[in-house]
């Protein structure tokens, strides 16, 4: 794809999700740093960083509104440079394109000219505004900005076209060396619609696994996707003739399996900018109340309701179902199985759980208890166990909720798919209060 500028901004002609895109992002940097930080009480003391894995250069011109604003890259500069606080907070900016590096300096001298730019290229050791800039290959780059204590970090994949799972694969594990560890986060942008209808000189995908019919272009595209995906698997779900909407789906929910090999929780938002096209931010982490705190954010700007099931009711429910598991407990408290369940209906992304997450930890400090409490549930019926995925070889027992044994036991529904947010019904005024 041929990069063109207006000015210094990078030029997304018909690219109607980019701006929707930026300005989310643009509310998403603050909103996650405040939490990574440590927020008020700890003065965001905290070390954090934001790793743009494909920064462009920090403005993008939308051409049918013939307006210039800030990308993501300009975003995270924006929060750096405009908020208090904000000294502990590194902001790595990583583009390979050496025109978009060139504008990108340009773009930071002349709306953050407190940026000392040559201190910023490079990863310098008398660099203390924690600002980093590298015009490098991205695989070049890993391995550079490993020498970086990045504290906190999330890194957002945002490709003018796709991110080869090799990356994905490149950078988690450098960062995620234990069993699901926190303190690492990704956001990836997928143009999801685009891979079924095409665009400009992209291809959309073929309907029919046969290779010896598809076009010289959709082989171009399907090569995309194998890297796409790190392998051929996904051929036989979505190279079919069924409706786009439903190939969409399988796309998505075949890409977050592959990222589950690095994070537990993988949510994907989803964006209809215009009719038909449909993009997804996905965030992956393992930080429950990150995730969680994420959904809320996502439902607060597309007017999707906040996931919040009746405790009381359920509750009482189960201590009807289980009366032996309160037998021995104080009046007012509850038992680990029951608060167990609890957290990961309401607060664990796909109902997915283990001994190791932490908000079970904090439940049941006892390892071997909260495995009992674990498979306790996995005899009632309320979860059950699934084959793990996860890059780490270890004998780990995973588990997700048994949602239709939920709803008979306890009258819960599992949460509502997420409607995406649209420009028509929501303006970016309104996103932004």
């Amino acid at each position: 794809m041929a990069l063109e500028f207006v000015n210094d901004a990078i030029s997304l002609s018909g690219l109607t999700g980019s701006r929707l895109k930026c300005e989310v992002i643009g509310q998403y940097y603050p909103f996650w740093w405040n939490i990574t930080s440590g927020g008020p009480r700890a003065n965001h003391q905290w070390p954090t960083a934001i790793v743009e894995l494909d920064a462009a250069t920090g403005e993008v011109y939308i051409e049918e509104t013939n307006e210039t604003i800030l990308g993501s890259s300009g975003h995270a500069l924006n929060l750096k440079c405009s908020s208090q606080n904000t000294q502990n907070l590194k902001v790595v900016l990583i583009e390979r394109d050496a025109d978009c590096y060139k504008h990108l300096k340009q773009v930071m001298a002349k709306r953050w000219g407190n940026i000392d730019i040559g201190l910023a290229e490079g990863l310098k050791t008398n660099n203390r505004s924690n600002i980093y800039m590298l015009n490098a290959e991205l695989e070049d780059a890993v391995n550079t900005i490993d020498k970086l204590n990045l504290g906190n970090a999330l890194f957002f994949f945002d490709p003018l076209r796709s991110t080869e799972y090799q990356t994905i694969e490149k950078v988690a594990s450098k960062r995620i060396k234990t069993y699901y560890k926190k303190g690492t986060e990704f956001i990836i942008f997928v143009f999801t619609s685009d891979w079924f209808l095409g665009r400009d000189d992209f291809s959309g995908l073929p309907i029919t696994v046969d290779g010896t019919v598809w076009s010289a272009e959709q082989r171009r595209t399907v090569s995309e996707a194998d890297a796409l995906f790190g392998d051929k698997e996904w051929h036989e779900l979505i190279l079919r003739d069924d409706p786009i909407d439903v190939r969409e789906n399988s796309l998505i929910e075949l890409y977050r399996d592959r990222l589950h090999r690095w994070f537990r929780y993988i949510l994907p938002m989803p964006f209809n900018p215009k009719e038909k096209q449909i993009f997804h931010l996905i965030l992956c982490s393992n930080f429950e109340i990150g995730v969680r705190a994420t959904r809320n954010f996502y439902c607060g700007i597309t007017h999707n309701l906040e996931y919040a099931p009746d405790n009381t009711i359920a509750f009482n429910k189960f201590k009807t179902l289980h009366p032996v598991v309160f037998q021995g407990l104080g009046r007012n408290k509850r038992p680990t199985q029951w608060r167990i369940l609890w957290c990961t209906i309401t607060g664990h992304e796909e109902g997915i759980c283990d001994y190791l997450c932490s908000d079970v930890a904090d439940i049941e400090p006892n390892e071997a208890k909260r495995q009992e409490s674990l498979e306790w549930l996995e005899t009632e019926g309320y979860i059950e166990q699934q084959n793990s995925v996860a890059a780490w070889k270890l004998p780990i027992k995973q588990y997700k909720l048994n949602w239709p044994k939920i709803k008979d036991k306890l009258g819960i529904d599992p949460p509502p798919a997420l409607k995406p947010l649209s420009l028509k019904p929501l303006s970016l005024k309104e996103i932004s209060q």
